[in-house]
């Protein structure tokens, strides 16, 4: 145990802080007391011996909103594993069911089918039967089949979120208070790496009322499209299932930021986008290719807020890579670049 982090702010450098330590692998908290900022944190010389992986809880002497850092444990490179074959799953024998005497004419609701939403198929033209024409009690008004309502369909689009470092403290107490371990990208903590708990992480994180109430930056929109063919108004090439071209205006944010990137499954027809073209120097033209992180754009986030359309999305960042924590000093431009099964 030979690890050490140090723990800043650069807004409180010189300063005192208060600091609790939670490890990730036991469930006590460590009051680390009052420290100077920046703080070299040797976690060896507790008794007993700690790791530096877990949740430290921030707060400069003489504030009232606490900062979070979340130092998660590497993921060890996931050995492949040999999908065993499947064992076919034995016929089960049929046990008669007694069937219940129905009446037509009842007026009992029927249970109502549940929907599909995701990705609804066309109706089939009606096939010609012999099923006699009327109903089999004449004077029952046949219940209409309603119609569909087209949603997630339609969302051929991709979210930006801009997180502010400026806004840091905000978000993080707001996470923090909502139960979660994952206090946003600016305060160094990565989203759960377990699909149930990345869900409700990322829905609580998307349900930040800063989002739309103009304290954090709009999110921005962008359309993706479905086909391949012609350039976009910025004479970038158009390739399927890639997002436009997209341009943030010199200072339209005033802080460093984290951008990331929330794509519904149905505008990617069900692939990842593994790359991302970005240019943070005004020319949008002249991209580089960046790789979207894996441990992230891996989980599925089944949106049920109203921030923006619900559906199945995933996340795109390069956390904890730095590249997408950019400032606006210049135009930023991004692009969608590759998508992968």
């Amino acid at each position: 145990m030979s690890q050490n982090i140090t723990i800043n702010s650069v807004y409180n450098e010189g300063e005192l802080a208060e600091v609790l330590f939670k490890p990730d692998n036991s469930e006590v908290v460590i009051n680390l007391g009052e420290v100077t900022l920046p703080f070299l944190f040797n976690p060896y010389l507790l008794i007993p011996q700690r790791d530096v992986y877990g949740s430290y809880t921030i707060l400069v002497v003489g504030t009232d909103c606490p900062y979070f850092l979340n130092v998660p444990r590497p993921t060890p490179t996931p050995t492949p594993t040999v999908t065993p074959t499947k064992t076919p799953t034995p016929t089960p024998t049929t046990t008669p069911t007694p069937t219940p005497t129905y009446d037509p004419c009842a007026s009992q609701t029927p249970t109502p089918t549940p929907t599909v939403t995701p990705t609804p198929t066309k109706t089939p033209a009606p096939t010609p039967s012999n099923t006699p024409t009327l109903p089999p009690c004449a004077s029952q008004t046949p219940t209409p089949t309603p119609t569909p309502t087209p949603t997630t369909p339609l969302n051929h689009f991709a979210y930006l979120f801009i997180e502010p470092v400026s806004g840091s403290s905000a978000i993080g107490f707001y996470m923090y208070t909502g139960g979660s371990n994952f206090f946003g990208f600016t305060n160094s903590s990565q989203p759960s790496q377990n699909q149930t708990q990345f869900n409700i992480d990322m829905n609580l994180y998307m349900n930040y009322s800063s989002w739309t109430n103009g304290q954090f930056p709009n999110i921005i929109v962008q359309s993706v499209p479905q086909t391949s063919g012609g350039v976009d108004s910025f004479g970038n090439p158009i390739s399927k299932y890639n997002f436009f071209t997209t341009e943030i205006i010199t200072n339209t944010v005033l802080s460093k930021s984290w951008y990331t990137w929330f794509i519904p499954v149905v505008a990617t027809n069900n692939e990842i986008q593994t790359e991302i073209y970005i240019n943070a120097m005004g020319n949008p033209t002249q991209q580089d290719s960046i790789g979207t992180e894996p441990t992230i754009n891996g989980y599925f986030v089944n949106y049920t807020g109203s921030t923006i359309p619900m559906g199945i999305y995933r996340v795109y960042t390069t956390f904890p890579n730095q590249i997408f924590r950019l400032n606006n000093n210049n135009n930023i431009y991004f692009r969608g670049s590759d998508t992968q099964p």
